[in-house]
């Protein structure tokens, strides 16, 4: 265990036990595996894609952050990393997040990756408007149109013959 130690080590540690060494190290190195999870944790959860940025690169580099919480024993399932990375996009993404959860298809995050990729790639040519301006276009369409066919019969007589048949 020594042998593969740098020098500075080496020398501090040869006069301990084994069993002595390995609880001193594990003393020494918890608190600082400690804050570099919640270091790692909090960056995660406050990256977000900026409008304009590359889905790419942003997915890329959560899924360093991702690597990172692994290798520091911080496991969870590939679903929560998709749930993860679909929360750090901005508004105009609701429209593939919305068809992503639509679907219930289970997929890889590389298989996210190429979708967003291929969904950016369609929001770029195809400049369409936000999925709340779409929603205000879509409510608004048919404001004004006048109605066409037979106009509805007085409800105040039925109203009336109705209290007839109560009394």
């Amino acid at each position: 265990m020594v042998a593969t130690m740098i020098s500075e080590l080496q020398n501090f540690y040869e006069d301990y036990w084994p069993y002595e060494m390995n609880l001193d190290l594990v003393e020494k190195f918890h608190k600082r595996a400690h804050q570099e999870k919640y270091e790692v944790v909090k960056s995660l959860m406050v990256f977000k894609l900026k409008e304009g940025e590359s889905v790419c690169n942003h997915v890329q580099r959560m899924q360093r952050y991702i690597e990172c919480l692994e290798r520091l024993n911080v496991s969870f399932d590939e679903e929560l990393d998709i749930y993860m990375i679909l929360n750090s996009f901005p508004r105009c993404y609701d429209q593939f997040i919305l068809g992503y959860h639509l679907n219930n298809t289970e997929m890889t995050l590389a298989q996210l990756h190429n979708l967003l990729r291929m969904a950016e790639s369609a929001m770029k040519k195809n400049q369409a408007p936000t999925s709340t301006n779409a929603l205000v276009l879509s409510i608004g369409k048919n404001k004004g149109k006048k109605r066409k066919g037979a106009p509805k019969q007085n409800r105040k007589g039925m109203a009336h013959v109705g209290r007839l048949a109560m009394a």
